[in-house]
């Protein structure tokens, strides 16, 4: 194969499994019964049960939009990399790549709520990821089912600053595309979700500030209606006397993105004067 060049294969062989992974694996797909034909992920959630698991997730998927959405736009769409964010049971929580793969993708059945579990897709890196809580890079021929053949992928969990993992990032591409180059941006971008969430995990108890929200009661139902719901969350934060410091560690999101969330709160009630203007409103 000409893409395993020796000068690219040395910068990221350590992170294949070995043969002996590999076939221990297979065996276990074999026996939960996956057919290496399989074209289509055995299970997927449906919208209204996968709700829950994003709401768990919020703090995740704020991160992920902070610093992988950015790349699905603006140039980097032309890597053709589709980067697949899970909960820490392997669920699919979002999909950030460019409009016409994530066409392509959903037809085959990958889309949020598919599981990427041995027992729904076969093996994959994600699976091999959370079986040994490390960076796992695979090749096309290396999965166990047809469905991921042409898809060369690179997988890592996660994890908090007490090891535990909570979720994982995939990037996949398309056989001909630099897996060595993948496994390396998949590191910066493992690097930079852990450490904001480690900031903010030490943000919390630095401020002691307990696990609980402010009484929802405090935003009346004909305000409440108006927001979304992350958007509640954090008025609810604010109004209770919390600075934005304290609300993004509070919700495990970054001070800039509830600077960015308060802006928007006061467009959508129509209030000047920040929290004291709202205080106001509530107060008619």
């Amino acid at each position: 194969m000409p893409f395993l060049r020796e000068s690219n294969l040395r910068d990221y062989i350590r992170y294949f499994c070995t043969p002996e992974e590999l076939k221990a694996s297979y065996l276990q797909c074999s026996f939960l019964k996956v057919s290496p034909e399989l074209t289509k992920p055995r299970k997927i959630l449906e919208p209204a049960t996968l709700v829950s698991h994003l709401k768990v997730c919020a703090h995740l998927l704020d991160l992920a939009d902070q610093y992988i959405a950015p790349l699905s736009y603006a140039g980097m769409q032309n890597n053709c990399y589709i980067y697949i964010l899970c909960d820490p049971k392997l669920v699919t929580l979002k999909i950030f790549t460019s409009p016409g793969f994530l066409a392509d993708i959903e037809e085959v059945g990958v889309r949020p709520g598919t599981f990427f579990t041995k027992e729904s897709c076969g093996t994959n890196a994600l699976a091999l990821a959370r079986e040994y809580r490390r960076l796992v890079a695979v090749r096309g021929e290396q999965h166990y089912c047809r469905l991921f053949k042409d898809w060369w992928c690179v997988a890592s969990p996660l994890k908090d600053p007490e090891g535990e993992i909570f979720g994982y990032l995939d990037i996949s591409m398309h056989a001909e595309k630099e897996l060595g180059l993948a496994v390396a941006h998949l590191q910066t971008l493992t690097i930079l979700i852990e450490r904001e969430f480690s900031l903010m995990a030490d943000c919390c108890q630095d401020l002691n500030t307990g696990d609980m929200l402010p009484a929802p009661c405090l935003i009346p139902p004909e305000v409440a209606v108006k927001l979304t719901a992350r958007e509640h969350d954090v008025l609810s934060l604010l109004l209770s006397g919390l600075s934005s410091r304290e609300t993004a560690a509070k919700l495990h999101l970054s001070v800039s993105t509830v600077e960015g969330y308060r802006k928007q709160i006061y467009q959508k009630l129509g209030v000047k004067g920040g929290i004291k203007g709202v205080l106001a409103l509530l107060s008619r």
